[in-house]
């Protein structure tokens, strides 16, 4: 410290002494003109440039006089500060107290500086992508970003590109009852494997995002679409990505509790399909709504008309609708990971005109496909229901009795260590025809969810019973899964 105000000090004096040297000469040259009362006509110009000399330096002078001023004054509260602080920390010597206070200065400006770096302003300056935090409104329903881990833009922000990639890597052991005639399954596969790319374009409002799959080694294209996010209340998506119709088919696959999804939610998922979908998220996110309409040929047109076209011409439309009560509810992720501390809540319904069967387009059918889900949050605890209903009535001309469908899961999931250790239990019943009696299907479900650094890397396990109800019995099946995530 004494170092400190040795250079304070000697600072002070070398600018008083220049200042002090300057005024010395200026005067000298003033007394010299004062004292020759008769100057030659020759000298007029010299005498003025001296003057306009003086008329500087003093302005000079009356400047560093002030900066003197400004630094005397700031160095007085500093020593005020000091002396506070050195008071607060303890009774201990001062020289103690001193290493104490550099550690904690230390400490607080390291603390300062992370916090800025991480700020939307110090990314955009240095030109990275990713932003520290999704919890803007349009983030929940186009939530990409959180499936990357490196990002680049520009310094306007115009312009972006975010990639990631990740892997589930699964081992399944099925064990199946002698009804199916079949042998016990083991099996290692890469249940989901992909490759995405998304970001802004023109503006910070259009946006783009591609992701390719190579699930059970089987590569394509996957997802493809541009969406444009002017306001919260009105966002538009256009391209090849999933019909938002159920609210657990729209929760992304890498947040889900259990490794997949329920056998009623599979049986009446519409899939994804090309289209175009008005979206938002009005009143502060306590209401959400989508209005859109899709090819409805399917995602393999091929396998129903033998070509890749909507050969009947009936577009597929969907109309969802959403009551958050408490705020927006990121049903985007099954988990309570994020330990909500306050009461989250949810309550949604849709239905879908000209539906698929099975991600398959019934020649000649008109299909319908209603939705009804509800779910919570809190403090580590999920729970979420969904049931399903579909009425197939085939064209007049045509004939054929109408079937109808049903089917509903129900299923809960507790940290037991936050944000560590989470178990979860499902149930899932499935009805593909109400008007055959031995066709019901169960499903059973128990898990143990381990994260490591949360979604990003984690490791699930499960075990499953399913039960296929027929006139001579039941057909059971009871299934273990382990399986490892990672995103990078």
């Amino acid at each position: 410290m004494r170092s400190t105000w040795s250079v304070y000090s000697m600072s002070l004096a070398l600018v008083f002494c220049v200042v002090y040297a300057d005024g010395v000469a200026q005067n000298v040259s003033a007394q010299d003109v004062v004292q020759n009362k008769e100057p030659a006509n020759g000298e007029t110009d010299e005498l003025k440039k001296q003057l306009n000399q003086m008329e500087k330096a003093f302005l000079v002078q009356q400047k560093m006089m002030k900066e003197m001023e400004a630094l005397a004054l700031s160095q007085q509260e500093q020593i005020k500060e000091l002396k506070n602080r050195i008071e607060a920390v303890s009774e201990k010597p001062v020289a103690v107290a001193k290493e104490e206070i550099k550690e904690e200065v230390k400490q607080e400006m390291k603390q300062e500086v992370g916090n800025y770096l991480a700020s939307d302003e110090a990314r955009e300056k240095l030109g990275l992508g990713l932003p520290g935090k999704y919890e803007s409104v349009n983030g929940y329903y186009t939530p990409d970003r959180e499936r990357t881990s490196i990002g680049f833009q520009t310094r306007d922000g115009k312009y972006s590109l975010n990639m990631g990639f990740r892997m589930q890597m699964r081992f399944t052991y099925r064990d199946r009852d002698e009804d199916f005639h079949q042998t016990d399954i083991a099996d290692i596969d890469l249940r989901r494997a992909r490759v995405c790319f998304g970001g802004n374009i023109y503006s910070k409002d259009l946006n783009y995002y591609v992701e390719l799959s190579g699930d059970s080694y089987n590569v394509t294209m996957w997802d493809y679409y541009v969406y444009w996010t002017p306001l919260a209340a009105l966002n538009i998506k256009t391209g090849y990505f999933k019909v938002p119709a159920s609210r657990q088919w729209q929760a992304a696959a890498f947040k889900l509790l259990f490794q997949d999804r329920s056998i009623a939610t599979n049986d009446f998922k519409q899939d994804r399909d090309y289209g175009l979908d008005i979206y938002g998220l009005p009143f502060d996110g306590h209401v959400e709504y989508h209005a859109s309409v899709f090819r409805g040929a399917g995602q393999n047109p091929l396998k129903t008309y033998g070509k890749d076209e909507n050969i009947d011409n009936h577009l597929m439309y969907v109309l969802s609708a959403r009551y958050n009560p408490f705020g927006i509810y990121d049903y985007y992720d099954e988990t309570d990971l994020k330990y909500t501390e306050k009461f989250k809540a949810t309550a949604g319904a849709s239905v879908i005109y000209n539906a698929k069967d099975n991600d398959t387009k019934l020649a000649d059918t008109n299909v319908v496909v209603g939705n009804f889900d509800l779910g919570m949050r809190y403090k580590g605890f999920t729970w979420d229901s969904g049931y399903y209903i579909r009425s197939e009535n085939p064209d007049k001309d045509i004939g054929g009795d109408t079937i109808n469908s049903d089917g509903f899961y129900t299923q809960a999931g507790y940290f037991v260590i936050p944000k560590k250790l989470e178990v979860g239990a499902r149930y899932s019943l499935l009805d593909p025809n109400q008007d055959v009696p031995d066709d019901i299907q169960k499903e059973y479900s128990a898990g143990i969810n381990y994260y490591f650094r949360g979604h990003r890397s984690k490791i699930q396990t499960d075990v499953a019973r399913y039960v296929t109800e027929t006139t001579d019995g039941n057909n059971n099946e009871n299934r273990f899964r382990l399986q490892y995530q990672l995103i990078f």
